[in-house]
């Protein structure tokens, strides 16, 4: 009867967290709109009025919404700050006259906008940090002015302005000088197009707009290419977090932890610990509900594909091993991701803290899982006597390696040659699946055996990393929920595909080293 009781609540927690995902797609769906804006100092004020209002005319045709003005340098675009004379007021006139808007760009430290610059009445308010982590200093935005935070710049007090009921983000893509100088035409259009469907972005602030032909034309054609539709983008819409799906899908964790000990440990014990884990989840809630949500969306990225595992192998290997436990990885990616969901996570306003942990997390629990499966079979003694203890000391060095590169500015850079595999995948796949799934996880998952050794311990801890991996795709929330699904299956498709290459490969191998 208690165990029933258990897959009921895990059954309710799985339709929860299904139930948010479908309102989260909804929501993609209806956050489609993405703008065009290019500097006013790079228009050329030495043309007539006519020639400058043809031209004008142009851009908007290109689909371009407004034109910026900086108030201070930005060396890393290449501007400099806008001086406020003739030609500069000439531009906006005329830019105003056919219907374009005007973007203040700015640094965090400007205390307030100009009086000249707040009549123009601007549609966009663009924020960069530099450094990145800088307070906004803002103290008086316009009401209907989209506050737009560039990508890789964000300001700190992002999170206060949210929480005090600002709602007015966008997020905003720009590409400095040296980067355009090494992607060329193409590889500056596969960036824009990646922010604009991977990452939410849906303001683009396209400086030095002059130096590749057709530069906004084929811009504006790379947008829509992708379902997107080019025009003024608008504030986000409402989307309604709810207290009982964080206590849902808590309850459900709880009781997937229960099923995995029952039978492990005493039923006074699974009470207890039941009980406790209700009452930790109601507690934490009431006294810091953000808080509660961090933690919860933390323990199941780092707890479940150690439980996962402890469980199906036990009971499977090989592609039925990866396919389950892959599939139950994507359902709790989606139960981490239906707790956090909220437009501060979907604007990157706020994000899944413990990145890194979650990653490491499942394959230390595993390994110490699996040595302790190990007593009385002298593996302390092997590890000391016979070198083993490179393998292990080799699978550390591993997962440094995969900790240091996570993130979008990783200390270990990407190699020239994996970002050219990376954009041949996504060319081919749309959705790129990470390697840590694809090339490590899944074929070192299909390889594993249940035999005491240092070698399947390895690839069973590499294989946890995977799933792992798995889980912290749907926490990036700032990536559309269909996207994370897509590049999930992806991955799994690749994986398999390699792992049963590798297979057949090692059982050639070791048949003809018998003969």
């Amino acid at each position: 009867m208690v165990r029933f009781g258990l897959y009921g609540v895990i059954t309710l927690a799985a339709l929860t967290a299904l139930w948010v995902g479908v309102r989260r797609t909804a929501w993609d769906a209806t956050y489609q709109t993405v703008g065009l804006i290019v500097p006013a100092q790079e228009l050329d004020s030495s043309l007539s009025d006519g020639e400058l209002r043809e031209y004008l005319h142009k851009l908007q045709a290109h689909d371009v919404i407004a034109v910026s003005v900086e108030l201070t340098d930005f060396p890393q675009w290449g501007l400099h700050r806008t001086s406020f004379d003739h030609d500069l007021w000439r531009v906006i006139q005329l830019a105003r006259a056919v219907g374009l808007g005007v973007a203040v760009v700015a640094h965090t430290q400007i205390a307030e906008l100009p009086a000249e610059l707040r009549a123009l009445h601007p549609k966009f308010l663009v924020i960069v940090s530099d450094p990145p982590g800088d307070p906004i200093r803002m103290t008086d935005i316009p009401a209907d002015t989209l506050l737009g935070i560039v990508e890789f710049s964000e300001p700190s007090g992002l999170q206060e302005l949210y929480h005090r009921g600002w709602r007015n983000f966008v997020r905003v893509h720009a590409i400095i000088s040296r980067e355009l100088d090494r992607l060329g035409l193409e590889g500056a259009l596969a960036r824009w197009e990646r922010a604009v469907r991977e990452r939410t972005i849906r303001l683009l602030w396209v400086t030095e707009h002059q130096r590749f032909p057709r530069y906004l034309e084929r811009l504006s054609l790379r947008i829509t290419q992708v379902g997107m539709k080019l025009g003024e983008p608008s504030a986000p819409a409402p989307f309604e977090s709810f207290y009982w799906v964080y206590l849902a899908i808590g309850a459900g964790f709880v009781s997937c932890a229960l099923l995995v000990l029952m039978g492990r440990l005493p039923m006074t014990v699974l009470v207890g610990c039941g009980v406790g884990g209700v009452s930790a989840l109601v507690l934490v809630g009431m006294w810091d509900v953000e808080l509660a949500r961090q933690a919860l969306a933390l323990l199941i990225a780092s707890g479940a594909p150690w439980l996962l595992l402890w469980v199906h192998t036990e009971r499977f290997s090989g592609w039925k091993l990866v396919a389950i436990v892959s599939f139950f990885s994507i359902a709790a990616g989606l139960a981490a991701a239906a707790v956090l969901s909220d437009p501060s996570y979907f604007l990157k306003i706020n994000e899944f803290r413990g990145v890194k942990l979650a990653l490491a997390a499942p394959s230390v629990l595993i390994v110490l899982t699996e040595l302790r499966r190990w007593r009385g079979l002298g593996w302390r003694d092997t590890l000391a006597n016979r070198g083993a203890w490179l393998i292990p000391a080799l699978g550390l060095g591993v997962l440094f390696f995969v900790l240091e590169r996570s993130g979008n500015l990783p200390a270990i850079p990407v190699a020239r040659w994996e970002e050219f595999f990376r954009e041949r995948l996504e060319d081919w796949l749309i959705a790129r699946p990470r390697f840590k799934e694809f090339f490590v996880g899944h074929p070192a998952l299909m390889l594993w055996r249940r035999e005491p050794s240092f070698v399947h311990l390895g690839l069973l801890a590499l294989g946890a990393l995977g799933q792992a991996s798995i889980i912290n795709t749907f926490v990036h929330l700032h990536t559309p929920l269909v996207l994370s699904l897509w590049r999930t299956i992806n991955g799994l498709a690749l994986g398999l595909l390699i792992g049963l290459t590798a297979r057949f490969a090692f059982a050639r191998i070791q048949r003809w080293r018998r003969l």
